[in-house]
Order: structure tokens, then C-alpha cells, then sequence
């Protein structure tokens, strides 16, 4: 019974299959989780023993405790400019001796130098300009050592204008802000600068009456707390990176894998849909970032880690959404470029290193970086995490308030987005147009014919309105007698009639699995087509041996009729189902057993049928029932249990040919089945395929001519693209085969003296010797050989000519296929 596949029976398929394999990579699987687990708990232990360390030795005290400054000891001196020459400003120099305003200014005494001097006195200046020139010739000649007294001024005083009868004084003053060039209390010389000049220009007005003004300044009380260390804001950019991307290789090497095996190419010929596959896959390798990224998130957030407990919850779950997600679909993208695991392995994991050492490198640098550096998705998420552990770390964790298009993890969040979406795209797209081991790709611009077809007129044709006007052209033109040639020469007879029989419909529908209708390919830049014109019927319950040398064209039409490619023109009906618009249907009747076993080598035989029938469509409640059903037509129930890679050669053989019945497939296509196996294997296999073909459709290729005479019921055979010659054994040997074969053994004791081929030639002289060896002899006879007469002649003369023993053979079916192919130069 046929079923109808559904998507969620291909999701239920791909999920089992990926996590049973999964579970079964015991070790790969351990060391991809154990890697990033072990980061995290060394930077969790990292940041409690070194961050405790130094938060231990910190007071971390609230204190409320305040100093208070005094300036009656203050040491220095004045800059002063005087640019309107107003008198009555005057100085007041290192001796104590002034005049004008700047007379009153308070002064003490000291010992500098061996010599006393009061201080603060004034110097004056020109103008603003001479003195910034002094101030920066002087810091340019001391630097930033030890800065000593009257080495650089209190302030700098400019005298704007002064008018004492008016009580006004209006001035300028310059201080410094650069600590290492000021001496004593920098930050409060404006304050003693604002005091020394009030005090001076009260004195001034009430002519030097002894005003005396004492300034003292004390601080607010003030809280501090130690803010406390954390290692991550130093190690969290790269060992987060590191920890959450080291799945991005294990993503690469499952879709490789897949690729290299020719395991997507079979779960495609048995029905699966290649955008299930994106789909559950994408699916799949997220839940095991997720579960990952959670087990990492549960540990730091229990350890405390800053980024984790004190930012925002939201903004740091879309982070690890958003790189997740990018992360996925740019493992898709790389792994197009590779065709070997092991390969696509190594580049992985030098790629993630390479990526987040770099990562770290410019963001030690504190330089922006350019916008194509948020394009490749891992340096991004790692200089997001920088970023938010950096600032977490220092006890800046910012809120989602902060989260604007200016803050640049915010930016990084939106093009992880962008990248998701852009590489996903890639991938597909690159997957079909890109050289593949297996297949031809699509053309660059395949899309542009699937908008064309979208949007064309008349939509599906009926399956049968094609062969109708082939039909009638060729009812118009056999008149002519043109049916009987093409475009080389000669058409064979039987070829003929099969292609007649296909255009004229002389056949029963119901008696027939496979109709062939006029099916050609032709790839881009090659001269000639693969396939040219094949007209080929197969019967319910028939094997037909479709034979060819390498590149005839017989796997071309192979991947044609199992959907791999899609023909140039022609269709094929598989089960009354059209090829070019019903192979989703047609994947649920045909089988496939590929030349080599194409199997998961770490599911067992019960999984690996499951897996399939799943993917035919099969009803939950029945397929399990249905995998047993299959297990047991193959001799393989007893072992259903047992992995793949602890199976025989015959018992992985016996399993493809299990996949290729999923389904109740009406047909099934047999590559090479018997390819490397030993003859007791072979032989058993070979029963196998005569108990297959009582209820299904089979087509063999093989280049064992022994094996396709032993099992068809006709013979194909297709030489340059083109079908030369259909029939049943007998027949074709009859038919192409030059007569008979008669090999003549001599007794051991007269090899060197006696020689048959006087005898033969005697006979039939038209006779052949074709090979001869120690005494054994091989000629060829015409096919007008009277075979009783032969046998008689050499009973009549065994004596003489001391003959052991001979026997007789028709023309084999090796003969007749080398003598078709041998002017077959088509490569393909």
C-alpha cells in the first residue's frame, strides 16, 4: 500500500535519525560539550580565586570622614599681564616690596636656595600669549617628574580693567588643570588665587587699613565603596566566543558528511524534499546550541558572572538567539566549499581560533573596526561579548534603555540578524550551483527559469498531451518510411518497435510500471546530449537488465527517473505518475540501492528501515510493523538491533536493498548490487532479487554480464546516449552473437605433438582460432554450424588426435555487449 509523504513525517525521520546517530557519537559528542563546558568553569574558578584575592584585599568601606585645606601656607607665585598699562594694578615682588593693588597681596617668608623670599609674589608678563609660551617651554623641559616649589605659578592674573573710585575690578584668571605640573593643592588654587586679590583689593580701597581675610575650605562627606573585581571583563571577549562557537565545526562536518556518503543523495531519490532537509537540519543543530548555550548560561549565572546577572536579561538572550541562529546558517554556507570532512573539520576549527584571537587582538587595540567586520558573524557575537563583559565587569552594565542604534552591540545584534538571513540564502543558492562530487549542478541563473514557469501560461500539462503530438507526427511521416532511421544510420528493429510502441500507446497501462517517453539531457557546454530520445517500457514483475559502458548514459537516465536531474525534453511515467510534475509522489513507489552502501554506520538495522519508511510516508501507528515486515524479507530480523558497522558485507547489502522496499515500492533501481562481494554472498543476494521482482518492477545496471544474464528477463543495452538494442537474452545473442564457440582440451601427453586445428578446419573452414594455452583450445564456428554434426566428427577423431574432452557454447551475452559498445567514445 502507498502512502502519501507529509512534512512532518520527513521532520519526525530527520530528528530521530540526527539524534540517535548523535547519541551514538558518544565521545565526538562529549568532547564538543565537555570543550566549552571546561572555558566556563575555568573562568569561573579564574575570577573567584584571583577576583577574590583582590576584592579581599580591598576595604570596600563606606566612608564618611572629610579633610579640610587651609592656604596660609601656600608656596608660589603669579603670572600677571597688564595689556591696558593700568597703573594702579601695580606688583609685589620676591623681596616683599610692591605697589598698586597687587601691594596688599599676603605674603610669608621662606628659605629657598640659602636665601629667604616671600612668597606668593608676582611676575609680569606682556601679554597672554608670552606667558602660555613660558608655561608650555617650561613643562616641555621639566616632563612629569618631581615638581618642586616655584617651579610653576599659582595662577595667571589678567588685569582687564580697574577702576577704584567706581569699586569695580573686572580680570582673568588662568589655572592649571594638568596635576603633574601644579604643586601642592592644584585643584583649589582658584579659590586661593579669588581670595589673595579680594583681600588686596580691600585693603586698596580702604588704604591698607589691615583687612585681613583667613581662607580654609573643607570637603562634603563622601561615600566609596570598592567596586569588585571581575576577570571576565578581561578574559569574557574571548573565552564566551570560544565556548559558544565550538559547535560551528561538528554543524560543517554533519552536512560534509551527509554529502560525501551520498546519504542526501538517497534519502532525495527516496522521497525526501531538499527543503525539509535545510529546514530540520537548521532545526536540529540549533537545539544543540541551545542546549549548550543554556547548561553555559545556568553555570555562570549560578557562579555569578557580571554579564549574566547584571545587564539585561533580554538583550543578552538575543544575543545568544541571534549568534545561534548566524551561526547555523553561515556553517551551511561554509560547508558548501567542501567535499571531505575531514577537510571542512580542520578549517573549522582553525576558522573559529583564527577568528576570536583576531577579535581579541583589535579590541585590545580599542580601534573601531570597519562595517564588513560585522558580516562574518563570529567576529561579531565576539565583539559583542567584549563589550557587554567589559562594561559588566567594571560595574557598567547597561540597561536595556541603553540598547540604541548608537551603542554598538546594538548594531551587532541587528546585522547577526542580517547575516542569518543573507548566508541561509547563500547556502541554498551555492549548494545547487557549485561543482559537486556527486551530480551536475544548476545553472547560475536557475531561478530565473523557476520565476518564468511560475508565472507562464497553461500551467501542468496532462501527463499524456506530449506523446499525443509526438503521435501524430509520427503517423504523418511513416509513409516515408522515416520511423525506420535517425539521425547516424540505421535504427535496430527491436528499438523501433519499443519506440512505436511507447508513441502508439500499444500497450496495456495496467501492465506497465515504467513507460520511457522520448527522455533526453543535454548539459550545458557538452556537444553532445547524454541521453538522446530513449523509448523504454518496463512490465509489473520484470528485471531489465540495463546495461552500458561508463558514460553510455545509463546512470543519466538513472538520476532522471529517480529526480536528480530533470530532463531536457521528454518525461517518463513511473506507476501512471509524470517525472516532471509528480516526482514527490514518484518518491513514495521507487527504491533505489545504490553500487555502494550508502548507510549511517552508527544506527542499526531497525533505525535505519525506520528512518526510511518515515520518510515514505508511512503511518506512525504501522511503521514500525512495516520496518519488521522488511527486516524480515531481507534475512534481517534477527539482527535488527545490531549497528550498521558491526554487519557483514552481504548483511549491508541485504539492508540497502530493505531501504529500496520502503515505502511498498512498485519499482526499484539496482546499481551494481553484487559490486566487490564474494561469490557465496553474491549468489545469496542474487535470490534475494528474484524473490524482489515477484511483486515490483526492477532495473539493473551492472557491468557483471553473468549477473544481468542469471537475472533479467530482457536486456537493454545504451551506447552513446542512445538505446542500440532491446530483448531477451536468447535473442539478442541469436541476433548479434557470430555463431558458436567449441574449445578442444589435448591429453597431457601429447601437447606438444598433437594440434586440433587441422581437425576443426577440416570441419568448417571458415573456422577461427581465437585462444589457445597449454594444450587447451579455443576456436569460433559460424552460426551455420550444425551443432549434431560437430559432436559426431570429434567423437569419430578423439582417438587420433587424443582428444581429453571439448565442449560447445553459444555466443555470450559479453560478447554481444562488447561487439555494441565497442565504438562507444561518449563521455559524460
Amino acid at each position: 500500500m502507498k502512502y502519501k509523504t507529509n512534512t512532518s513525517n520527513q521532520f519526525r525521520a530527520m530528528f530521530f535519525k540526527n539524534a540517535t546517530f548523535i547519541k551514538r557519537q558518544k565521545c565526538s559528542l562529549g568532547v564538543q560539550i565537555a570543550i566549552p563546558m571546561a572555558l566556563v568553569i575555568v573562568l569561573v574558578i579564574l575570577n573567584k580565586v584571583i577576583g577574590g584575592a583582590i576584592n579581599n584585599n580591598s576595604d570596600g568601606t563606606i566612608s564618611s570622614s572629610y579633610q579640610s585645606y587651609n592656604f596660609d601656607n601656600a608656596q608660589g607665585f603669579f603670572y600677571t599681564v597688564n595689556p591696558n598699562n593700568i597703573t594702579e594694578v601695580g606688583y609685589k615682588d620676591i623681596q616683599g616690596n610692591g605697589t598698586g593693588l597687587l601691594e596688599f597681596v599676603d605674603q610669608y617668608e621662606i628659605y629657598v636656595n640659602n636665601t629667604n623670599v616671600y612668597v606668593p609674589y608676582t611676575i609680569e608678563l606682556p601679554s597672554a600669549k608670552v606667558m602660555n609660551d613660558i608655561v608650555l617651554a617650561k613643562k616641555q623641559e621639566v616632563g612629569t617628574g618631581s615638581i618642586g616649589p616655584l617651579t610653576f605659578p599659582i595662577a595667571g592674573i589678567q588685569f582687564n580693567d580697574f577702576k577704584p573710585n567706581n569699586y569695580s575690578l573686572d580680570l582673568t584668571i588662568t589655572c592649571e588643570e594638568q596635576y603633574e605640573y601644579s604643586y601642592s593643592l592644584f585643584k583649589y588654587n582658584l579659590i586661593y588665587t579669588l581670595s589673595q586679590i579680594q583681600t588686596s583689593f580691600l585693603n586698596y580701597l580702604l588704604n591698607g587699613n589691615g583687612v585681613v581675610t583667613k581662607s580654609q575650605i573643607s570637603t562634603m562627606p563622601y561615600y566609596y565603596e570598592s567596586t569588585p573585581f571581575d576577570i571576565t571583563s578581561i578574559l569574557g571577549g574571548s573565552f564566551f566566543p570560544f565556548a559558544l562557537s565550538f559547535v560551528l565545526p561538528l554543524f560543517m562536518y554533519s552536512i560534509v558528511y551527509d554529502k560525501q556518503e551520498k546519504l542526501r543523495d538517497l534519502s532525495l531519490m527516496m522521497g525526501l524534499k531538499m527543503r525539509n532537509y535545510w529546514v530540520m537540519t537548521f532545526i536540529f543543530n540549533f537545539l544543540v546550541y541551545t542546549i549548550i548555550a543554556v547548561v553555559i548560561g545556568f553555570i555562570c549565572t549560578v557562579s555569578g558572572i557580571s554579564v549574566f546577572v547584571k545587564g539585561s536579561p533580554f538583550a543578552l538572550f538575543l544575543l545568544l538567539l541571534l549568534w545561534g541562529l548566524s551561526m547555523v546558517s553561515f556553517a551551511f554556507f561554509l560547508s558548501t566549499f567542501f567535499k571531505r570532512t575531514r577537510a571542512a573539520s580542520i578549517f573549522g576549527y582553525f576558522f573559529v581560533m583564527v577568528m576570536v584571537n583576531l577579535n581579541s587582538v583589535l579590541s585590545s587595540l580599542n580601534v573601531s573596526v570597519p562595517i564588513f567586520y560585522y558580516w562574518i558573524p563570529i567576529l561579531g557575537f565576539s565583539r559583542g561579548m567584549t563589550v557587554l563583559t567589559y562594561l559588566c565587569g567594571n560595574g557598567l552594565c547597561p540597561a536595556l534603555s541603553a540598547y540604541t542604534w548608537d551603542f554598538e552591540v546594538s548594531r551587532i545584534l541587528f546585522w547577526l540578524f542580517i547575516d542569518t538571513i543573507v548566508y541561509l540564502i547563500l547556502a541554498v543558492y551555492l549548494d545547487k550551483v557549485l561543482p559537486r562530487e556527486f551530480g551536475v549542478p544548476s545553472h547560475p541563473l536557475f531561478f530565473i527559469k523557476s520565476i518564468t514557469e511560475l508565472f507562464s501560461k497553461g500551467g501542468k500539462k496532462n501527463g499524456y498531451s506530449e506523446i499525443n503530438e509526438k503521435t501524430k507526427l509520427i503517423n504523418e511521416f511513416t509513409i516515408d518510411g522515416i520511423i525506420d532511421e535517425d539521425e547516424d544510420g540505421l535504427m535496430d528493429e527491436d528499438v523501433k518497435n519499443e519506440r512505436d510502441m511507447v508513441i502508439k500507446r500499444l500497450y496495456n497501462p495496467d501492465e506497465m510500471t515504467l513507460v520511457v517517453e522520448g527522455l533526453r539531457k543535454q548539459f550545458p557546454g557538452r556537444p553532445k546530449p547524454a541521453l538522446s530520445d530513449l523509448y523504454l517500457t518496463v512490465k509489473k514483475g520484470e528485471v531489465l537488465g540495463y546495461l552500458g559502458a561508463n558514460g553510455a548514459g545509463k546512470t543519466t537516465s538513472i538520476s532522471m527517473l529517480t529526480g536528480l536531474y530533470t530532463p531536457t525534453s521528454g518525461t517518463a511515467h513511473i506507476a501512471g505518475l509524470d517525472i516532471r510534475y509528480d516526482m514527490d509522489k514518484i518518491h513514495q513507489v521507487i527504491g533505489v540501492v545504490m553500487q555502494f552502501d550508502v548507510l549511517w554506520e552508527d544506527l542499526s538495522c531497525e533505525e535505519t528501515i525506520l528512518y526510511y519508511t518515515r520518510l515514505k510516508g508511512t503511518p506512525k501507528e504501522i511503521e514500525l510493523q512495516s520496518t519488521h515486515n522488511i527486516l524480515k524479507e531481507v534475512n534481517l530480523f534477527d539482527v535488527k538491533e545490531r549497528l550498521v558497522k558491526q554487519l557483514s558485507g552481504g548483511m549491508k547489502r541485504r539492508l540497502s536493498f530493505g531501504i529500496a522496499m520502503t515505502g511498498d515500492s512498485s519499482i526499484i533501481f539496482l546499481d551494481e548490487p553484487s559490486t566487490g562481494l564474494s561469490i557465496e554472498i553474491r549468489k545469496e543476494l542474487w535470490g534475494t532479487i528474484n524473490e524482489l521482482k515477484k511483486n515490483r518492477s526492477i532495473i539493473l545496471t551492472t557491468h557483471s554480464m553473468q549477473e544481468a544474464d542469471i537475472l533479467s528477463d530482457r536486456i537493454a543495452i545504451v551506447s552513446q546516449g542512445k538505446l542500440q538494442c532491446i530483448g531477451t537474452q536468447s535473442h539478442l545473442k541469436q541476433k548479434f552473437g557470430d555463431g558458436y564457440s567449441v574449445r578442444v582440451d589435448i591429453e597431457a601427453n601429447f601437447i606438444n605433438t598433437h594440434n586440433p586445428t587441422e581437425l576443426i578446419k577440416r570441419f568448417s573452414p571458415s573456422a577461427t582460432l581465437s585462444e589457445s594455452f597449454n594444450g587447451s583450445y579455443m576456436y569460433r564456428l559460424p552460426r551455420d554450424t550444425i551443432i549434431s554434426d560437430l559432436y559426431e566428427y570429434l567423437v569419430l577423431n578423439k582417438e587420433q588426435y587424443h582428444l581429453q574432452e571439448w565442449s560447445l557454447s553459444q555466443t555470450s551475452l559479453e560478447d554481444v555487449f562488447l561487439k555494441i559498445s565497442a565504438n562507444d567514445d561518449t563521455v559524460n
